[in-house]
């Protein structure tokens, strides 16, 4: 009885797929040359777009197109809307494949998993990105970008070497940034947004993954505030919230660069890992635009951007107002990283991330693009306070942390290890 209900089912979905097809509602490229034709997408001879190849997969619909001469990308993705709430429009009849039907399972639950695949036709939200290449892109992404991604999920999976989470994107892929490679960051958004709570979940990865290794120089320029629980690690070699704190933190850091590529030259070593050395620092800056006016402190910011590279030192630059002012070119140049949260015009984001885009995202917290070679659109982790303290609490100390780190050093005889025993000797920082 239930083979035959299921065999039934089956041969009905069978049938409606190919009604679909025939009267094109469940076609998206058919939708897409409509939608383009009634915004006026349509070259002055009146030629259309047209369909060069697709491809897909469980995920998502690819479709390419030759573009009519006279139109431009820049005019197909001020419609991106259109054509988002186009291929969302709902119709009596459900945008069922063969592949749907392929996934049912012949058990005794099959009119239930035929209700929920009901359900999910009826209630998805199809998402799209157009792209140009020299050929016009839609991909059309099945199921909608997640708005819930936390840190427990993002670092399940073992992370190597000095990386951390950016976020997941629209297929579901875990994006990650290696400092080892994209040694600086500019991190960018309108405020409640996700900014803050990206350099959270960074600062306790960093923590986590390399608790011997990592040190930090924090500027907290909103009053300490959103800092300040990391105050007492024994990893934080410096914290500032004034504009003077600043400019004492970063010129320590600046001498203990200069210190560590002294000592690499001496020894004939292009940088630290060559010279066997384990420790990263990461100078954290939150909020950038407290400094656009201090030219000492942006004398320093472009050394630890040019010159860091060598002698491990990253510089991650956050700021709600990434204007030209804030986000100097010679910073800029140096940042091959970028993250961008919601921000409110296209000069913004031009400033961001070199071209327009987030202006554009939707208003969900955690939502951002990610830029180094391509943009992405991901997903950030969202870390809570009960993660965060019970990464930091093992490593809080209340005790001033200089005086008892040197008193510690001149006490204890150091392990030899391979040529670290004179840079931390002679307390680069």
């Amino acid at each position: 009885m239930i083979v035959e209900i299921a065999t039934s089912l089956v041969g009905g979905g069978i049938y409606g797929f190919s009604y679909l097809f025939k009267n094109a509602t469940g076609n998206d490229h058919k939708k897409i040359q409509l939608i383009a034709k009634n915004c006026g997408l349509v070259s002055r001879d009146g030629k259309e777009i047209r369909i060069h190849r697709r491809r897909g997969n469980r995920e998502w619909s690819e479709y390419v197109y030759q573009m009519p001469h006279g139109l431009s990308y820049k005019q197909f993705k001020e419609k991106l809307d259109n054509f988002q709430d186009g291929l969302n429009i709902k119709k009596t009849t459900l945008d069922i494949s063969f592949k749907d039907l392929k996934d049912l399972s012949l058990q005794r639950d099959i009119i239930d998993q035929v209700k929920n695949l009901l359900y999910k036709k009826r209630t998805l939200k199809k998402e799209v990105e157009i792209k140009f290449d020299g050929m016009l892109k839609f991909r059309v992404y099945n199921e909608p970008l997640t708005k819930n991604y936390t840190f427990e999920e993002a670092t399940t999976q073992k992370i190597k070497g000095w990386k951390v989470v950016v976020g997941k994107d629209r297929t579901g892929k875990r994006i990650l940034v290696d400092f080892e490679r994209t040694y600086n960051m500019i991190v960018s958004g309108t405020p409640g947004y996700g900014k803050s709570t990206w350099i959270n979940s960074s600062i306790n990865t960093l923590l986590k993954n390399h608790p011997e290794h990592v040190k930090f120089t924090l500027i907290d320029l909103k009053d300490g505030l959103e800092f300040n629980r990391y105050r007492n690690l024994q990893q934080v070699e410096a914290f500032a919230e004034t504009s003077g704190e600043a400019r004492d933190a970063l010129k320590k850091t600046v001498e203990k660069m200069s210190k560590i590529n002294a000592y690499l030259k001496a020894n004939s070593f292009s940088n630290v890992k060559e010279a066997g050395i384990k420790e990263r620092h990461f100078v954290i800056v939150d909020e950038g635009a407290d400094l656009a006016d201090d030219d000492e402190c942006q004398g320093y910011l472009t050394d630890i951007a040019r010159k860091g590279r060598a002698s491990g030192i990253k510089l991650i630059f956050a700021t709600q107002y990434p204007t030209s002012q804030v986000v100097s070119s010679q910073i800029k140049r140096q940042c091959m990283g970028r993250l961008s949260f919601v921000l409110d015009t296209a000069t913004a984001s031009n400033v961001a991330l070199d071209q327009a885009g987030a202006e554009s995202l939707p208003p969900i917290e955690g939502r951002a693009l990610f830029k180094e070679l391509n943009l992405i659109e991901v997903q950030t982790p969202y870390i809570d306070d009960r993660a965060i303290k019970s990464i930091i609490e093992p490593h809080i100390t209340i005790r001033p942390r200089k005086e008892d780190h040197d008193e510690q050093r001149t006490s204890q005889t150091t392990k030899a290890r391979k040529h670290s025993l004179e840079l931390e000797e002679t307390r680069l920082s």
